[in-house]
């Protein structure tokens, strides 16, 4: 679940990753098609929203995977819940850990195969 929780910050700081690049490439893109006045309006705005359509699908991959994510983490929860809730109906089941004590109820060489003679 933790990793989970983490793939999910990652997958966050990649989608402000791409919106940040976009915002320079949109940017960098508009600072060109100033200074080119032969460019017909059409067409600079067809660039510009190119750039956007990309980073929105850029976005969209990650969103996608970002779903999964949270889906995955719900599925475990349950999964825990309904393990926690069995453990409380029917007791842990856990065995204690052992004390390193062992306890021996006759003498070893009076004992062969665990019976008496």
């Amino acid at each position: 679940k933790t990793m989970l929780k983490t793939d999910l910050a990652f997958l966050e700081r990649e989608i402000k990753q791409r919106k940040q690049r976009f915002g320079v490439e949109v940017y960098d893109c508009m600072e060109l098609l100033e200074v080119d006045n032969d460019m017909p309006m059409e067409e600079k705005e067809q660039k510009i929203r190119l750039a956007f359509d990309r980073a929105r699908k850029d976005i969209a991959v990650v969103q996608a995977k970002i779903e999964c994510k949270k889906e995955e983490i719900s599925v475990l929860e349950a999964q825990q819940k309904a393990s926690k809730a069995e453990n409380e109906r029917f007791g842990s089941g856990d065995i204690p850990p052992s004390s390193g004590n062992v306890l021996v109820s006759g003498h070893p060489s009076e004992m062969e195969y665990g019976l008496k003679d």
